[in-house]
C-alpha cells in the first residue's frame, strides 16, 4: 500500500517506512515531519486528547492532598498544655508593694556593720543617730566660711528624708523659755536652726546638728527643741530667714533713729527744718519696720509654744 507524505508529496511503500509508525503517524524519511496513518488499526493507537494525559497526575496529587487532610484533622490532640507565656509588665497587675523608687535603703555608712540575715537591721532611731554623729565628724560650723547652723540644719533634713524618715526643720531660740511669747517676739529672737525627727506617730526626737547630739523628749533642756517654728522643707525656712534678714535691719535702723532722736534731739534748741527732717526719717523707717514684720506674719501658724 502506498502513502504520500502531506509535506513533502514524497509516496513510499508503506511496508518500507512502517518501522517509523509512532502513536498512528509514520515519519517521512526526506522532511521528517509526520504522515498520518491511513489504517484504522493504527489510528486506535492515538494517544488520548491532550487533556486526558493530565487527568492521572492531578487525580494522584488531590489523593495525596486528601491523605495528609485526613491525618492532620484525625490525629489525637496533643494533650500537653502549652508552656507560660510571660505577660509583658504593662499588662502585670498592680502589685501591692510601693515601686523600687519608694523603696527607701539605708546608706552604705549605715550598712557597712550590716547584720548577718536573720537579724534586725538598724531601726530609725539608729539611723538618725548615726547620721547625727557621723555628719559631725566631716562638718564644722563656722561664721567665716558663712556655714552656720541654718545650712547644717537643711543638709541633716535632707539625708533624713533620703533615707525614709518625716524630719522637720525648726527655728527658733533655745536659750529662752518662749512659752509666754507672742508670735512677733519669737520671729524677732529666732537665732538657731535645728532638726525635729518622727520617729513615729506618737514619737520624736531633736537633732542638734551644730554638736551632731539627739536630744530625746525627757533630757535636760529637750522642751526648748521642739518649740519654735517649724518648716516642712529648705525653701520655707530660707524665706523666713531672708525676711527676718531685712526685719531686723530695718527695724534696727528704726531704733537706732529713735535713740538718737532722744539722746539728741529731746529737750534741745534744733532749727525747726532739722527737727522736722529728722522726724519724717523716723517715722518712715518705724513704718518700714512694722512692713517687714507683717512680711514674716506667713509663717504665723507655724509657731509652737508649748
Amino acid at each position: 500500500m502506498n502513502i504520500e507524505c502531506p509535506h513533502c508529496h514524497m509516496g513510499y511503500d508503506l511496508d518500507d517506512i512502517v518501522h517509523t509508525l509512532k502513536k498512528g503517524h509514520f515519519k517521512c524519511p526526506v522532511c521528517g515531519k509526520k504522515i498520518p496513518s491511513p489504517l484504522a488499526e493504527h489510528q486506535e493507537s492515538t494517544p488520548p486528547a491532550p487533556i486526558g494525559k493530565y487527568l492521572a497526575p492531578v487525580f494522584i496529587l488531590l489523593g495525596i492532598v486528601a491523605a495528609f487532610t485526613a491525618i492532620y484533622f484525625l490525629a489525637p490532640a496533643d494533650k500537653t498544655p502549652p508552656a507560660a507565656t510571660a505577660v509583658a509588665p504593662a499588662m502585670m497587675p498592680p502589685s501591692s508593694s510601693p515601686p523600687p523608687a519608694q523603696v527607701i535603703a539605708a546608706p552604705a555608712s549605715l550598712t557597712s556593720q550590716a547584720a548577718p540575715p536573720g537579724l534586725q537591721v538598724p531601726d530609725k532611731m539608729q539611723i538618725v543617730a548615726r547620721i547625727a554623729a557621723e555628719f559631725h565628724k566631716s562638718h564644722s560650723y563656722t561664721l567665716a566660711g558663712d556655714f552656720v547652723c541654718l545650712d547644717m540644719a537643711i543638709d541633716v533634713w535632707n539625708q533624713l528624708r533620703t533615707y525614709g524618715i518625716e524630719a522637720k526643720i525648726m527655728g527658733g531660740n533655745i536659750k529662752e523659755n518662749i512659752t509666754a511669747w507672742n508670735y512677733r517676739q519669737l520671729a524677732r529672737e529666732s537665732n538657731h536652726a535645728w532638726v525635729v525627727a518622727k520617729l513615729s506617730p506618737t514619737e520624736k526626737v531633736a537633732i542638734e546638728t551644730t554638736a551632731g547630739v539627739v536630744i530625746k523628749p525627757g533630757m535636760n533642756n529637750a522642751s526648748a527643741y521642739f518649740k519654735g517654728i517649724e518648716f516642712d522643707n529648705p525653701g520655707e525656712i530660707k524665706r523666713f530667714d531672708s525676711l527676718w534678714k531685712k526685719t531686723n535691719e530695718v527695724c534696727r535702723d528704726a531704733s537706732q533713729l529713735i535713740n538718737d532722736w532722744n539722746e539728741n534731739v529731746v529737750g534741745k534748741q534744733r532749727r525747726s527744718e532739722e527737727t522736722i527732717a529728722k522726724q519724717a526719717r523716723i517715722g518712715q523707717r518705724k513704718q518700714d519696720c512694722e512692713n517687714t514684720l507683717n512680711n514674716l506674719e506667713e509663717f504665723k501658724s507655724r509657731a509652737i509654744f508649748y
